[in-house]
Order: structure tokens, then sequence, then C-alpha cells
């Protein structure tokens, strides 16, 4: 018997989608703002590379919703690599915003990792990654409530 807080392989690999997804929507708009308003943002590594990533996390987000397991692959190596430049730039500069974003990259690997075997299981049993949003859910929620509230 399966207790509540236990989670299908198919809302393992949709939460990592959409977190994917939701950093690479993140790192865009930083960007974004790093070019025009903000030049904080812009000396902490923002701009044009990285609004390039973010719409490749997207694209990669949107492949693992989609049950394309070389998109999470690519995810995989994609938050190693950035995991490895945090780790060199936090070695090199000593800074807690660098240390923050090693961190975040690390978890976001970890979590990849973990989902590799839960998409194998998705591939096999010719199922797709869940596309639940708790934050859709909830604005549609508030809606029905509006509506006949």
């Amino acid at each position: 018997m399966e207790g509540k807080n236990t989670i299908s392989q198919a809302q393992k690999v949709g939460k990592v989608a959409n977190l994917v997804i939701f950093l690479g929507i993140l790192g865009v708009i930083l960007s974004i703002v790093a070019l025009t308003i903000s030049n904080g943002l812009a000396q902490r590594g923002y701009g044009t590379l990285y609004i390039l990533i973010g719409m490749f996390m997207i694209g990669l987000g949107y492949g693992i919703r989609y049950r394309y397991k070389y998109c999470l692959h690519a995810a995989l190596i994609l938050f190693v690599a950035l995991s490895c430049n945090f780790l060199y730039r936090f070695v090199v500069h000593h800074t807690t915003y660098i240390l923050l974003r090693l961190l975040l990259s690390a978890w976001v690997s970890y979590r990849l990792l973990q989902s590799v075997s839960s998409m194998r299981i998705l591939v096999e049993t010719n199922a797709f990654p869940d596309k639940t949003n708790r934050f859709i859910g909830f604005l549609s929620r508030q809606k029905k409530n509006d509506n006949f509230g």
C-alpha cells in the first residue's frame, strides 16, 4: 500500500521538467533586466549568453515534459557544467552569491540524476510525465471560486 506522500514516476519527472523550465524563464528574465536596467546583475554574469542558456533550459524542460530522454541527459550535462563553472568561480572569488548559484545548480543536477531512472520507466511503459503545475492548479481553483463565490 502506498502512502500519501509517495510520488509517482510521472510526477517525479514532471516536477523536474517544471523546475528546469522555471529556472530557464528566471534566467531569461534576469538577463533581460541585466541588459536593460541593472548593472549589478550584468556584473554577476547575466547577459546575452545567459539569455541563450535560459532559452536552452526552457527547451530542455519542455523536451523532458514530452518524454525525450535525451533532453533529460542534456539538461543533466548542462547543470553539471554550470555547477562546475560556479565551483571554479567560487574558488576564485569567494562570494556568497556564487555559492548560492553553485548550490542551486548542484541541487538541480541531483534532482535530474534522480529522475533518470524514472524517465527510463516512463519510456518503457509508454507513459508521459505529469504535466500539471501547482501554480496553474491554484490559479484555476481561484478562478473557479471567483465565478461561483
